[in-house]
């Protein structure tokens, strides 16, 4: 299937729905798209490099050292 064969079937679908709520739904996350940032991908990946960087130096809590840590603030 195509773009051009998928547009055509999701405009066939919306045409059906009465639905107000649901096509203020779909609205939303139409809308949604145009306030992603262009270079959105670009970000997560730095993002994922400096959490890697972060591991590799060690910056970072062991699963028990967290669990110890929400012991520690339930005592609060």
């Amino acid at each position: 299937m195509n773009t051009l064969q998928l547009k055509n079937i999701l405009i066939s679908e919306i045409e059906k729905i009465d639905d107000d709520t649901f096509l203020s739904a779909l609205k939303t996350i139409l809308e949604s798209r145009k306030t992603l940032p262009k270079n959105y991908s670009e970000r997560y990946n730095e993002d994922l490099n400096i959490a890697e960087e972060d591991i590799q130096s060690g910056n970072f809590y062991s699963h028990d050292e967290i669990k110890d840590k929400i012991e520690q603030w339930k005592k609060k």
